[in-house]
């Protein structure tokens, strides 16, 4: 299933070179990663920004030469990326390139007594399980832009498994043929559990089906993976520790973390997937146990079997569901996305009309009275959302159990209040035509492209323009680390909340950090602010923790070349 931005045309969405670049052939996709090898963790992790930094600037010249696009992770745990160029030859140099790559005489050893005199050459990058997909004939380069960021950890654990863990407790890899043989043996049997590890809007669109008795796989329920072992390894691990336990993602490289999860729990019989969904079908296609699309992180959004290299012999067999008249649909956009949670929801054309706002499967007890737009309501909707926010709070006590729960709904209903004051002073007015937005950017949904949302959005403001019109942008304002901000002229109370304290004056707060939007770019339009918390009570002051950092907008370019500046410098 391709995607393409509803209100921009090929020749609007590529820059100079793209132009020359782009053609009618089809594009090329490589999704890889690695965990460094143990013997490397004492240099990497004793001098992780020397080498983080370094293999940034390399992975940025080695892409930027070879016109690729796309998304790449590095720590020092390792490398996840997936990478796009509109022909294989330039793929495969990479390929190559990554694969002749010595860290040790590119970048050598930082002067240390405690360090050996020689350290073994270490080709990083080798043994990487390339996974190469065609985009379809005719079809723009999947990623709008190239952006390289240096991270904790390329899956995120909170820092709960290790490479080291995954090398000591990690599953046992098992070939497609392999994983398709056991699932033709057992599945369905009592002894064996098929888990899938990804997000749930993954397993929403495609998904393995257990041959006998036609069910889907496990799916755990996940917004993010750094969920996964708080809130399904620790409620169903002891039910899983006499049994023979099978999982998968796209890849492979969430299961290198979520085997070890569940083994440090007492599982002992955990096998995943080796190269994922994309090596099974490759090597199955439809003829295979997984039923529906791929999802891909791109904006391919979800491939089928053909695009893996396999041949199709049967028709599609759709598993996605809409989340309301429950026909089966499987097309997801960023504009469609839970109003509660932010995660994509399937909602078919029919059903999109009829919903002022999206609400997936675990939040649809939420859809009466859960909104981010509450400018169309009334005195008398709201309270009624305000009576159904209460009943919804009562379900989930003792608060202290489920904090977040609770939390987002005393947010929801503080904010449906705070509307309800507005509307009953006359400081408001209900607006019944107020047009339909979308949760990611605001923008009326006859605007939004879908574009908006998560690893669809563009980095770099600045990509199309000519150099004439680059020229006429006026430059950024100055700030530095320290400098004391409040809302700014562009600051959107929809995405940002109110530019007021509880008390009504206005917010404040220091500069601790100016850096990149888009990593990779050399302009320094995002700062992260830390709000004072002095203005508020004593008593919230006595509880309150330290302020977290946010992240806003200096001075990113719009699209119609003018500087937006979600704060504002104030002085003293």
């Amino acid at each position: 299933m391709a995607f393409r931005p509803q209100n921009a045309s090929p020749a609007a969405m590529t820059t100079d070179h793209d132009s020359v670049l782009l053609d009618k052939q089809n594009s090329t996709v490589v999704l890889f990663y690695k965990y460094f090898p143990p013997s490397l963790f004492p240099l990497l992790n004793k001098y992780p920004d020397f080498y983080e930094k370094k293999l940034a600037q390399h992975q940025k010249e080695l892409c930027n030469k070879l016109y690729l696009k796309g998304r790449i992770l590095l720590a020092s745990e390792g490398v996840n990326g997936t990478l796009s160029a509109n022909s294989s030859e330039r793929v495969r140099e990479y390929i190559s390139t990554m694969e002749n790559f010595e860290i040790i005489e590119a970048f050598g050893i930082p002067d240390d007594e405690h360090l050996p005199n020689s350290v073994e050459a270490e080709f990083l990058f080798r043994g990487i399980d390339w996974k190469e997909s065609s985009t379809g004939r005719g079809i723009l380069e999947p990623f709008p832009d190239l952006k390289i960021s240096i991270v904790k950890e390329i899956i995120s654990t909170g820092g709960s498994v290790s490479v080291q863990d995954i090398v000591d407790h990690g599953g046992k890899h098992l070939t497609p043929q392999q994983f398709h043989e056991t699932l033709s043996q057992g599945f369905g049997s009592d002894d064996v559990v098929l888990i899938d590890v990804r997000n749930t809007f993954e397993h929403d669109i495609g998904h393995f089906i257990n041959p006998r008795t036609e069910k889907a796989a496990l799916n755990p329920q996940m917004v993010t993976f750094s969920h996964f072992d708080a809130t399904f390894c620790a409620k169903q691990a002891d039910n899983f520790k006499d049994k023979k336990v099978l999982m998968y993602c796209t890849g492979g490289i969430r299961c290198e973390k979520a085997s070890v999860m569940l083994k440090k729990r007492g599982v002992k019989d955990v096998s995943q997937l080796q190269g994922g969904i994309h090596r099974y079908l490759e090597e199955f296609g439809d003829r295979g146990y997984f039923h529906g699309r791929n999802f891909v992180f791109d904006q391919r959004i979800a491939i089928q079997p053909s695009d893996c290299g396999s041949e199709v012999t049967q028709v599609e067999r759709k598993v996605g569901k809409c989340v309301e008249c429950e026909n089966h649909y499987d097309e997801i956009s960023g504009s469609r996305i839970c109003s509660v949670c932010r995660d994509l929801v399937l909602v078919c054309e029919k059903c999109q009309p009829n919903l002022r706002e999206y609400h997936c499967r675990r939040h649809a007890a939420w859809k009466n009275c859960y909104f981010t737009f509450l400018d169309s309501f009334d005195e008398s909707e709201l309270r009624l959302q305000g009576q159904l926010l209460e009943n919804l709070r009562g379900m989930y006590l003792p608060a202290s159990v489920n904090k977040n729960v609770s939390k987002t709904l005393s947010r929801q209903f503080e904010k449906v209040q705070d509307r309800l004051r507005s509307l009953e002073a006359g400081v408001a007015v209900a607006n019944r035509n107020a047009p339909r937005r979308c949760r990611t950017c605001m923008d009326p949904l006859t605007l939004c492209d879908g574009c908006c949302w998560g690893f669809w959005k563009t980095q770099n403001a600045k990509k199309g323009y000519t150099k004439l019109q680059l020229d006429a942008i006026e430059p950024l304002l100055p700030v530095v680390e320290g400098t004391l901000v409040e809302p700014g002229p562009h600051w959107n109370s929809l995405r940002l909340g109110s530019p007021r304290n509880k008390d009504g004056s206005i917010r404040r707060g220091e500069v601790q950090e100016v850096k990149s939007w888009a990593a990779g770019d050399n302009e320094r339009d995002c700062v992260a602010v830390r709000w004072d918390i002095t203005c508020y009570s004593k008593q919230i002051r006595k509880n309150a923790k330290p302020g977290q950092l946010q992240i806003y907008r200096w001075g990113i370019v719009a699209i119609d070349g003018q500087r937006l500046y979600d704060l504002k410098a104030v002085s003293v």
